[in-house]
């Protein structure tokens, strides 16, 4: 099993550790489920497996729960995980247990499910068999130490984000921080495996995990997650709040900056030694079918890589089209708010024309320290525990807010309402009962849907429908050009050259060539990292045309909104049938 996709995901809340070997064989075990009781044996395997993945990961178990005990969830030891670059007995049997799940759930007849169970068997068939394609991959060509998204970021997450709920999670804390070392002196033995083997990212990538490390080390007398507790003891009526500090100060200074100066330091050795231009189709065919995969998994989308990128084309140019009609549009400076939460009433007011409502939602909104925010990041939301919607957080890049204060009034509807913050209320309200969801993502789904909704937010502050569509479709151009930049790179192995002639047929040849090298290292750097948000609001923005084409003046986009919302994360194929089946239904 290739263990960076699966610690490195899980890091980020998004996906189980693995799966734990289910007591009993699967091959002639209990007979087909039938009758009245299908839908309880549904439930109850559903359940079985949401406990089973989250009781297999501390971190992703603190974050997804708040009461886990609920779910028969105890005695989960207190790591950061494991990282092994050969294959253990522990991955075999996890490969063997995905297999065996595909096995059960074909026990099931769909059509003898509840309508969201239906749903659920769906993603559950597309999670589990892309799951067991990437654990047997021949050879893994990604990496664990990323500029934006590898566990160099996400670590600092999950001490920065950390919910303090009890005493007991203090001390998880601590134990956990002391688990760093240990950690990533792990991911730097698989980095060192990956490198005697010649798999190794290329200088312009490594100074950006260089400068990331750096940046987060700099200053140890105000390191942001000495700070971060600080403040949590500060909320928190405990005995021997000064004791709790002073050992998460020792764990920062000689456990977790001593790692990462460990991972600078053996980064800078690696220097100058990469033999590829970094892009996943330089390892042949082995680093075009694991780049499939990696399509896949962000896309959410079984189509083939050369069928998005003919798509990804297409709606480029005629983007590109539609802004030269508007290239005279006068833009709006100044959108008459500054205040995180003033932003967020504003739209929760004027969206419900749009929108479905939901009860009233707990979140909060702050803004991140510079020392641990990458340039490359406007903001992100922190996913609400699956027993408790109220406990939302979202963070904001100040350095963004400072370069475009209006910027932050567009990607608050990104994080906040009607984007991800709203979606993922919304379903844990209005659909309890299905805990499996929880544990898988859909990338695509998930970031379409909120650049969906942040293009939609224009609306929301502005009235010039000409200025609307000019900046809808910068919005949509911008990203669709970095997804055809990442496929073209890593498919079809372009060159810096290749991208600067692709960016030719929109730009001026001089800034084109000026732009080139930094597109291309962005998309060597981190794989597939802007297909969801591209691809993802081209393929859920199309769905809503298509959907309001077929129904005429029939068509109600509050209506359509809420299937979408009712349907939850999935993959494109899934959520299309559902489309299917409204259209059909209001013809």
């Amino acid at each position: 099993m290739k263990k960076f996709l699966i610690v490195f995901l899980c890091l980020l809340m998004l996906l189980p550790a693995g799966c734990k070997k289910n007591p009993d064989p699967v091959p002639g075990g209990d007979p087909e489920p039938v009758g009245a009781d299908v839908q309880k044996q549904f439930n109850e395997l559903q359940l079985k497996w949401f406990a089973e993945d989250l009781s297999e990961d501390y971190s992703n178990l603190h974050f997804s729960l708040v009461d886990p005990a609920k779910y028969g969830i105890k005695d989960v030891e207190v790591t950061l995980g494991e990282i092994n670059y050969d294959l253990t007995d522990e991955d075999r049997q996890a490969i063997a247990d995905l297999r065996n799940r595909n096995l059960e759930l074909a026990k099931f007849k769909p059509e003898e499910l509840t309508e969201d169970q239906q749903i659920m068997y769906e993603c559950m068939k597309y999670y589990f068999n892309l799951q067991l394609a990437l654990m047997e991959t021949e050879k893994d060509y990604t990496f664990l130490f990323t500029p934006n998204s590898g566990v160099n970021n996400n670590v600092i997450t999950v001490f920065t984000e950390f919910d303090f709920r009890s005493e007991q999670d203090v001390k998880d804390y601590i134990t956990l921080l002391n688990d760093t070392g240990r950690y990533f002196d792990q991911a730097i033995e698989y980095t060192r495996r990956q490198a005697e083997e010649g798999i190794i990212q290329p200088d312009s990538t490594i100074d950006g995990v260089l400068e990331q490390c750096e940046r987060f080390i700099a200053d140890p007398d105000k390191n942001e997650v000495v700070k971060v507790f600080i403040g949590a003891m500060d909320g928190m009526n405990l005995a021997g709040k000064d004791e709790y500090i002073s050992r998460v100060r020792k764990g920062v200074d000689e456990v977790m900056i001593p790692a990462y100066k460990r991972v600078i330091e053996f980064y800078e050795g690696l220097k100058g030694q990469a033999t590829t231009s970094g892009a996943l189709a330089d390892y042949g065919d082995a680093g075009r079918k694991l780049y499939e995969l990696i399509v896949r998994s962000k896309v959410s989308s079984d189509k083939s890589v050369e069928e998005i990128m003919d798509e990804v084309q297409d709606k480029l140019v005629s983007t590109f089209n539609s802004i030269l009609r508007n290239l005279d549009t006068t833009l709006t400076e100044g959108y008459g708010y500054n205040d995180p939460y003033e932003i967020l009433d504003h739209i929760k007011e004027v969206m419900t024309d749009d929108y479905p409502e939901i009860p009233k939602v707990d979140y909060k909104i702050s803004f991140l320290d510079k020392s641990v925010t990458s340039e490359n990041t406007s903001a992100y939301y922190l996913i609400a525990p699956a027993d408790d919607y109220n406990r939302n957080v979202v963070k904001v890049n100040p350095t963004f807010v400072e370069n475009d204060p209006d910027g932050i009034c567009i990607t608050l509807a990104h994080e906040g309402y009607p984007g991800h913050l709203f979606q993922n209320t919304y379903y844990l309200y209005n659909h309890p009962g299905n805990e499996y969801r929880y544990n898988m993502s859909f990338l695509g789904y998930a970031e379409g849907w909120a650049e969906y909704c942040e293009n939609r937010a224009y609306n929301y502050f502005l009235t010039n429908s000409r200025e609307i569509k000019y900046l809808q479709d910068n919005n949509m151009f911008n990203y669709l050009l970095y997804a055809m930049v990442d496929l073209g790179v890593h498919y079809e192995n372009w060159t810096v050259r290749d991208v600067a002639t692709v960016l030719e047929q929109f730009f001026q040849k001089s800034y084109a060539r000026s732009v080139a090298d930094q597109i291309f290292e962005t998309v060597v750097g981190d794989p597939g990292l802007f297909l969801p948000y591209g691809c993802g609001m081209f393929y859920m923005t199309r769905m809503m045309e298509e959907a309001k084409s077929a129904l005429g003046s029939k068509f109600d986009l509050k209506a359509y909104n809420t299937v979408i919302l009712d349907t939850g994360e999935a993959p494109f194929p899934v959520l299309q049938k559902q489309v299917d089946k409204y259209v059909n239904a209001n013809k």
